[in-house]
């Protein structure tokens, strides 16, 4: 699968345009950056979850043989991370003068994600970015479809827009714990079939044609069950032959594992975006290590999700 030549990254400040509540445990952050490099859907951004500290305010400490350093930074003390967070491009548009927009779908899980929560307009933030490979659309495959569940969401919609772009036919379907853990808009009077049936349902998604089926674990809407399930049915009875479908899906391991070998038995391309606890993004930390094939004699090799990837061939990936 070859990648885009995307590669350009940096250090940028951005103001928070908006910081909106989407759901029960999710939001989304509106940034405006300046002269933000190009970037393609299934990169990400390393947020710094905290105010932006200027260079000049670091400071050397002596650490003397036999002697405890003395740490008064707030870096250092305050309950606010250290390291920053690694998010999917959810949206991107451009404005005069060299102006991007940025849009950044979160969950709150923790110290860094509650912080963000509290973040109001007109508030800077850090972004490192853009970071990793993207997804890639094929020219000689006309239909896709979108397999996303939870944080896995996001990528998928910056990606339904480049489809839509580039003339796909797409479906998708979308997995959530509950209704109110949802975090997309769905349209007034929507249709959310509970047989596992796409339908213009997702306003996010319906804004480029694309039809979506949503399953809940809990049943409270759309289809009870997980979402591999309602893609399953649909893979088996869809009218498009699945060598002219590529598959596009982030979201838990688990669900991401049963689509690909679901797909890659129908005979379609699949492509996943995977997510590992990343401290730095750039490859430089080795934290976020997958099992890749290869011709070596144990038959895989590590790489770095962040470097690497993170999207990945699914024929390529070992599933622990």
């Amino acid at each position: 699968m070859s990648e885009p030549s995307v590669k350009k990254r940096g250090s940028y400040l951005a103001e928070v345009l908006a910081n909106e509540v989407v759901c029960d445990d999710h939001g989304r952050l509106i940034l405006d950056v300046a002269h933000f490099p190009p970037t393609a859907p299934g990169q990400f951004i390393q947020l710094m979850c905290r105010p932006p500290t200027p260079p000049e305010a670091g400071r050397a400490i002596e650490w003397r043989d036999g002697q405890t350093p003395q740490f008064t930074q707030a870096e250092l003390l305050d309950s606010q991370p250290l390291l920053r967070r690694p998010f999917s491009i959810a949206g991107r548009r451009e404005h005069a003068g060299g102006a991007s927009e940025l849009d950044i779908v979160y969950c709150v899980k923790g110290v860094g994600t509650r912080w963000l929560a509290g973040v109001n307009a007109g508030q800077s933030l850090s972004v490192l970015g853009p970071l990793g490979n993207s997804f890639v659309i094929r020219r000689d495959k006309p239909a896709a479809a979108l397999v996303g569940g939870g944080v896995g969401i996001p990528p998928l919609l910056y990606l339904a827009e480049q489809l839509a772009t580039a003339g796909k036919e797409t479906v998708a379907f979308i997995g959530a714990r509950s209704a109110d853990r949802l975090p997309l808009r769905l349209l007034p009077n929507a249709d959310v079939r509970t047989d596992g049936a796409p339908s213009h349902c997702a306003a996010e998604l319906a804004a480029y044609g694309v039809e979506t089926a949503i399953a809940t674990d809990d049943g409270s809407l759309g289809m009870a069950g997980v979402v591999g399930e309602a893609f399953g049915k649909w893979l088996d009875g869809s009218a498009v032959s699945a060598e002219n479908v590529v598959v596009y899906s982030c979201g838990p391991e688990a669900m991401m594992e049963a689509v690909a070998l679901m797909s890659l038995a129908a005979g379609a391309e699949c492509q996943l975006s995977l997510e590992r606890y990343m401290a730095c993004g750039m490859g430089t930390c080795q934290s976020c290590v997958c099992k890749l094939r290869d011709d070596s004699a144990q038959g895989w090799a590590y790489k770095l999700c962040c470097a690497d990837g993170p999207v990945f061939d699914a024929a390529q990936i070992v599933w622990d």
